[in-house]
């Protein structure tokens, strides 16, 4: 296909290169709920691929662009997916592998987007300007890892969904929540609530993807040294100073400080360049640091090959940021979607216990 497409900001609107392989075939169903999730992506797929494929996508923007002219349109392809369930179950993968099944070179081929949700809500067009931008390159919008944390994002992701359906364009997502736990249920907002507890499940098929977290099961490279600080940091040091190529060590605050002060795809093409990383003195204080370590390790983990990751701390990852030691509200959200950091970073590093 003559794609990729290219986001309002230049990014490519395709899976990260971890999930170039990504296919149906590949994937290997550990619960029911999993099996249940493949075989619903793989129908999404194929009918994406029945009613865009051919010369039907042609037909769309040939709509798309009465549309842009003053009309509006919708095609009635309706049914999006939504995919749920806790880190590890292997939703991106399936995200990937409908990616890949529409995409394919054939005459049902699709033009198709992924997107991190992260991205989505870093551009700066307007929802029905991105969602215009997206409309004109692409059928089917794949959005991996829908973020629940911040009202305002929630506000700009309802945007885009809503224009994406006025303009015809299918919509696939993931998330580690279900839409009723929006941050919308949290504040009380009625217009929010009704458009996830009705026109959301409506709209979108939500299929639970339930299982163990994969990651853990994996080989690991890195090293979290656990243990009194003084003892920990030591152990650190003696790694860092033993570890040849290119290597950073990083005191927990400065990776911290770099986060607001360097832009995020900068940031992280100059931590992937590395071959180890060492974090000093991991501590999560409040929310933003939740955040800040979050966005870093999505980085680091979607990158082709990411740094062998070293790090420091008086606790296990696990108890970095838990979600039952928060009162509710936002907090408790984000904690529950640091999960997924605690997921990743469990799953380049072994935990070593010291002192």
């Amino acid at each position: 296909m003559s794609l990729p497409p290219t986001d309002a900001a230049g990014d490519a609107l395709t899976p990260p290169p971890r999930y170039a392989a990504s296919t149906f075939d590949a994937y290997r169903p550990e619960t029911e709920g999993q099996a249940l999730a493949c075989t619903e992506a793989r129908r999404f797929a194929a009918r994406v691929r029945r009613q865009h494929g051919g010369t039907g996508w042609r037909r769309g923007l040939r709509r798309l662009g009465r549309t842009l002219a003053g009309g509006h349109h919708s095609d009635g392809l309706g049914g999006g997916l939504y995919l749920v369930g806790p880190v590890g179950t292997g939703k991106t993968h399936l995200l990937a592998a409908i990616y890949h099944a529409v995409s394919a070179a054939g005459s049902h081929e699709v033009p198709a987007a992924f997107v991190h949700s992260s991205r989505l809500f870093r551009a700066t067009a307007r929802p029905e300007d991105y969602a215009r931008a997206v409309a004109a390159r692409a059928r089917v919008l794949l959005i991996d890892e829908v973020e629940l944390d911040d009202p305002a994002a929630e506000v700009r992701l309802i945007g885009v969904l809503k224009a994406l359906r006025r303009l015809g364009v299918v919509v696939a997502a993931t998330s580690n929540a279900e839409p009723d736990r929006f941050v919308s249920g949290q504040f009380g907002r009625d217009r929010l609530e009704r458009f996830i507890s009705e026109e959301f499940r409506r709209q979108y098929h939500v299929v639970f993807v339930g299982g163990d977290d994969y990651r853990q099961r994996q080989s690991k490279t890195g090293r979290v040294f656990v243990g009194p600080a003084g003892a920990a940091s030591a152990a650190l040091r003696e790694a860092h100073d033993t570890t040849p190529g290119r290597t950073l060590l990083l005191p927990f605050a400065e990776l911290l400080r770099r986060t607001t002060e360097v832009e995020r795809t900068r940031l992280a093409a100059e931590l992937t360049a590395l071959d180890a990383l060492f974090l000093d003195g991991v501590s999560i204080r409040d929310t933003d640091d939740a955040l800040r370590l979050l966005r870093v390790m999505d980085d680091l983990y979607a990158a082709p090959r990411p740094p062998v990751l070293y790090a420091s701390s008086e606790a296990e990852p696990a108890g970095w940021f838990r979600a039952e030691d928060q009162g509710g509200g936002l907090a408790r959200g984000v904690a529950e979607k640091f999960a997924r950091t605690t997921s990743r970073v469990e799953a380049l590093a072994e935990v070593v216990r010291v002192g």
